[in-house]
């Protein structure tokens, strides 16, 4: 019941916190059976998040033991969540992890589908790094330990553009889902090279769905240019669940050419790119006329909602020393101010209005929201520029023909 509820409260948290999810061929997920999803790790628990709100079938989860103090386990328990254990965590939890494997083996024997990072850590970068044995001992285990044998392995990437902003985008892939029966035969001659196998196989599988730079000092290129790409292409706004891949194709091609550039042609890019930009075209005088229109609700909602939303920040910003859990750690803290603040809304619009609080109640959230796309409206409005066409015109030839 608790994994339902957060599940759904999480999500709504999710729609305002990014602008735009792109959820691309959720539809490869088997919804029925034993599955491992496999996915890369760029941010603290964002992606476990994300998947359990916005797949199409409830997910168990391996996280990392020390995260939670004694006295957790219920709400571990309660949110499907299996704690794993590192050297680094002492001798006596590093016992617990055969209890915890053991409740991984009896899920998926139970048909459910559990999530685990394979990459072994979390770095808030674009890239792919290389796997860890974690996922190939899990299904193999299951396997030698609960004779199941139709595991489905499913490689999964998530790439934002901006990790730690405030209404950025995140774009989820789903890969085709990869049998443990393939490789049964090799497992039962030789576990060693059948593990190697499936990691290997995993990551060749995992690499296209994640927009990967082989070095991270060419993301202040490839954000420059997936913004110039960004700026001309036809994507609305709405809604914001979005199942294209269009952008994704896009800024992975990206991704790709810049990886095969030198270091005399990536500087180039980049003086051209730092002149690109001229004063737009006059905007639609629709878009004015509402950002007028709406200054009065913009000012209510910002007086309505600004409080949690400024205490979490200011938290973050000055407690969260590694990036990785910046933007996590200001969510679940936006996510808890926020619940209390309407309950103190609703107890003083109760005391004020009576039973006609429950309808009042609703002001805060829909005026809060209604903030935040004013704002978004007036920076367009404010930073209209595009790219000049002759850059444009070379940015296309390079990257997409």
């Amino acid at each position: 019941m608790l994994y339902k509820i957060l599940r759904q409260i999480t999500a709504s948290l999710f729609k305002i916190y990014f602008r735009k999810i792109y959820l691309i061929d959720a539809d490869k997920l088997p919804l029925n059976g034993p599955v491992v999803l496999s996915c890369n790790h760029p941010m603290a628990f964002s992606e476990a998040c994300l998947l359990a709100c916005f797949l199409d079938r409830p997910l168990y989860f391996l996280v990392r033991g020390d995260v939670f103090a004694k006295g957790w386990d219920w709400f571990l328990q309660a949110t499907n969540q299996i704690p794993i254990y590192r050297f680094r965590d002492g001798f006596s939890n590093m016992r617990r992890n055969k209890e915890s494997f053991v409740r991984a083996y009896e899920a998926l024997a139970d048909n459910k589908a559990i999530l685990i990072f394979s990459e072994g850590n979390t770095r808030l970068q674009k890239k792919l790094f290389p796997l860890q044995k974690g996922l190939s001992r899990l299904a193999f285990g299951a396997y030698s330990e609960r004779s199941v044998k139709n595991i489905q392995i499913v490689p999964v990437g998530v790439n934002y553009s901006d990790g730690k902003s405030f209404r950025s985008d995140v774009q989820i892939k789903i890969g085709d889902p990869i049998p443990l029966e393939s490789y049964l035969e090799l497992y039962d001659q030789d576990p060693v090279e059948a593990g190697k196998s499936i990691t290997d196989d995993l990551y060749a599988a995992m690499r296209p769905l994640v927009i990967h730079l082989d070095e991270a000092a060419d993301e202040p290129l490839a954000n420059r240019l997936f913004e110039i790409s960004g700026n001309y292409s036809d994507e609305p706004a709405w809604p914001v669940i979005d199942r294209s891949q269009k952008r994704f194709n896009r800024e992975k091609n990206i991704a790709n050419q810049i990886n095969h550039l030198s270091d005399t042609q990536k500087s180039d890019l980049l003086q051209l790119i730092s002149a690109a930009y001229i004063r737009g075209s006059q905007l639609p005088w629709k878009l004015y006329l509402i950002l007028i229109l709406g200054i009065p609700v913009a000012i209510i909602g910002f007086l309505l909602n600004a409080i949690p939303f400024y205490l979490s920040k200011r938290i973050a910003d000055g407690k969260v020393r590694q990036v990785e859990f910046y933007t996590p750690v200001r969510m679940g803290l936006n996510l808890i101010f926020y619940l209390l603040w309407l309950l103190l809304g609703l107890i003083l619009f109760f005391y004020l209005f009576g039973w006609m609080a429950l309808v009042a109640i609703w002001i805060l959230p829909l005026t809060g929201f209604m903030t935040i796309l004013w704002k978004e409206g007036y920076h367009r409005a404010k930073n209209n520029y595009v790219v000049k066409s002759e850059v444009r015109d070379r940015i296309e030839s390079l990257f997409f023909q």
